[in-house]
């Protein structure tokens, strides 16, 4: 399958410079530090989900005692990351595929990247992914976009500059599925003449009765639940936290997450336990 972030990598870090996307960075890490502080987790090791081009995995590396290790399927993406640290281990997996050789006592998946995986079996396959990567009592954070995010950005066209470069942003949203469509339309600066490249990927939202019973079900309890980002007064981007059970939780890694067992049976998908290669 064509890496939807091929032609986008290169350009990544440029959107990523502007000051609310760099807020975001800020918050993520001031929640976590926080988190680690009040669980009393001092993390030797940290796995950065859906960690595109390191700036949510990079800042993590401290001392030579520390492993981080950045993990994402697009190898555009990674091929940006891997220039930035030597010291982090990049990786690249599908987050629905996880299967890591170290015990993490933090996992953390931003920028709404959870958001790409359409299926609610797909999200449950993650979350069992991240509690069997995860030490007892471990943390794992995330943020989600609302469904209300999705709609809203749907309803209008933006044009944006970009350093020398400057693309549109149109989308679609289907509530029938809840899925949003983005679109990106680029003209990349070369010499005297734009280059047009285009990107499109798909988002569905997630509520947080569903987030918190897959969560569980994975052997992870939600903590925490805070609102990032308001629009007309609603919820557009909420962060989570989730901890490990302490007690073994062998059921999610050993046997089918809910909604395969009959397919499982069927012969049609494989138990997690035997699907998730690299």
């Amino acid at each position: 399958m064509r890496d939807p972030y091929c032609e986008l990598a290169p350009l990544y870090d440029l959107m990523a410079a502007d000051p609310g996307i760099q807020a975001f960075y800020a918050e993520f890490q001031a929640s976590l530090r926080e988190a680690m502080k009040a669980h009393h987790v001092r993390p030797r090791v940290i796995v950065d989900l859906a960690c595109g081009t390191g700036n949510t995995t990079v800042p993590w590396v401290a001392g030579p005692e520390r492993k981080v290790v950045g993990v994402d399927q697009s190898e555009a993406m990674l091929r940006v990351a891997r220039r930035k640290s030597a010291r982090v281990r990049w990786v690249r997996q599908d987050i629905e595929r996880l299967r890591l050789d170290v015990r993490a006592d933090v996992v953390t998946c931003h920028f709404d990247a959870l958001n790409h995986v359409l299926e609610a079996d797909g999200l449950q396959r993650v979350f069992v992914n991240v509690a069997r990567a995860l030490r007892p009592g471990g943390l794992f954070q995330f943020d989600l976009n609302t469904r209300f995010m999705l709609q809203w950005l749907s309803t209008s066209e933006k044009l944006f500059r970009v350093g020398p470069h400057v693309f549109t942003a149109y989308n679609a949203f289907d509530a029938a599925t809840g899925i949003a469509t983005f679109h990106q339309l680029w003209f990349v600066k070369q010499g005297r003449l734009f280059r047009k490249v285009e990107v499109s990927v798909r988002e569905r939202a997630y509520d947080d009765a569903g987030v918190r019973r897959m969560l569980h079900e994975a052997g992870l309890r939600l903590e925490r639940v805070s609102v990032q980002r308001r629009l007309k007064g609603r919820p557009i981007r909420k962060l989570y936290l989730a901890v490990k059970h302490q007690a073994a939780f062998a059921e999610c890694s050993t046997g089918p997450v809910r909604g395969d067992a009959q397919r499982a049976q069927a012969g049609r998908v494989a138990s997690p336990s035997r699907c998730y290669s690299t």
